[in-house]
């Protein structure tokens, strides 16, 4: 789900994900070539940020949401055929067991290890890996943390769990905003910015609830509920963020809705070769 990276506690994430500092600037500094690459074509760094969110976005996150949606369909195809084999199983294991006088509990320990057996087997022979479907958040949020903490420094913060940053501060933020945020390296006192990242990151929660089955499992549910807790706990936190970060947030979760709404298209899945959607969303 898109929203986990627009939720994230900077602070928490950058001294897990960013132990080695060295390491760190490196990424930084890279990502800062990045952007100082695109503003030198003469854009204002208001729309370098836009531009540098969409073009790490396109080549990066969303070849893997593709390949991702890919993997996981090929998954659900074998659902249907490891519902049926499991029920041929449970009855042949019965009447072995049933005939032999064994208990409950060693019946369901056979049906367990067989049935998990056949899953790494048929998963095995089709290409699917289940880690696949926790891909995408593993490359979403080192970016996400990557970019966030370079404009952080761009803008004259300090960088968390870094021991010290290289980075250059960009004087031209003071004026390289636009309508009533100029000033990219100060707060926004208007709290429209804050406000416009927490509804898009609320938005994408929802839009990925859309692509859920008819009936979602407990787990689901409840991973839902957090992701908008934590949706609206980012208004207040971008709030106290330079509008360089927040101009990254809200891009970046923009980017997020227009591709859970592209994914949701026909035509776009067939052309990206994606598997059908769930009952609920196709009704």
């Amino acid at each position: 789900m898109k929203p986990l990276t627009e939720s994230i506690d900077l602070n928490e994430a950058a001294a897990s994900l960013l132990q080695e500092p060295s390491q760190a600037n490196m990424l930084l500094a890279g990502t800062h070539y990045i952007l100082e690459g695109i503003h030198s074509t003469g854009l204002p760094w208001w729309a370098t940020i836009f531009c540098a969110t969409f073009l790490l976005r396109t080549a990066i996150t969303t070849p893997v949401a593709i390949y991702q949606q890919r993997a996981v369909g090929r998954m659900m195809e074998l659902t249907p055929v490891l519902q049926a084999w499991l029920q041929t199983l449970k009855t042949s294991v019965g009447v072995d067991h049933k005939i032999k006088g064994r208990d409950y509990a060693t019946f369901n320990a056979e049906i367990q290890d067989a049935y998990r057996a056949k899953v790494k087997e048929l998963y095995s022979a089709n290409r699917c890996n289940p880690r696949v479907s926790f891909m995408l958040p593993w490359v979403q949020i080192p970016l996400f943390i990557t970019v966030s903490l370079t404009i952080r420094g761009m803008a004259g913060y300090p960088l968390p769990f870094l021991g010290g940053s290289n980075l250059p501060i960009e004087p031209g933020f003071a004026e390289g905003g636009t309508m009533w945020f100029t000033d990219l390296a100060a707060a926004d006192p208007t709290w429209i910015m804050p406000i416009a990242v927490g509804a898009t990151n609320l938005l994408n929660v929802e839009l990925n609830g859309l692509m859920m089955s008819k009936t979602p499992t407990r787990n689901q549910v409840i991973f839902r509920n957090v992701f908008r807790a934590l949706s609206i706990s980012m208004i207040p936190i971008a709030h106290e963020a330079p509008m360089a970060i927040c101009l990254y947030w809200l891009s970046s979760g923009s980017y997020s809705v227009f591709q859970n709404i592209a994914f949701r298209m026909l035509s776009v899945r067939q052309w990206l070769k994606l598997p059908p959607l769930p009952k609920k969303v196709s009704e």
